[in-house]
């Protein structure tokens, strides 16, 4: 399939989603995962630090509920941490 023809069929599939388009989808991107002793946690305090093991440029996964959408990569916007989406990940066939 050509470009235009995909892009064509990509116009054509959010259309017919048109009456959910204005839905409200909480999205969650997991940065890291680390472990804690809980005298650790409970020494946690406005302010602290918890050190991951990425950093900007790592890929993340986006989340809507518990399912994958889409992959991304930690960027630095200003002073500010985003994710620049690289691959949406299309329906997972088993």
């Amino acid at each position: 399939m050509t470009e235009e023809l995909l892009r064509a069929a990509n116009d054509t599939e959010i259309e017919s989603w048109r009456y959910f388009n204005d839905l409200l989808v909480p999205i969650s991107i997991e940065i890291g995962r680390t472990r804690l002793t809980a005298r650790a946690i409970l020494e946690l305090e406005n302010s602290s630090i918890v050190q991951l093991s990425r950093s900007t440029g790592d890929g993340v996964d986006v989340l809507a509920g518990d399912r994958r959408i889409a992959r991304g990569e930690i960027v630095m916007i200003e002073d500010h941490t985003g994710v620049r989406i690289n691959e949406v990940i299309g329906e997972e066939r088993s």
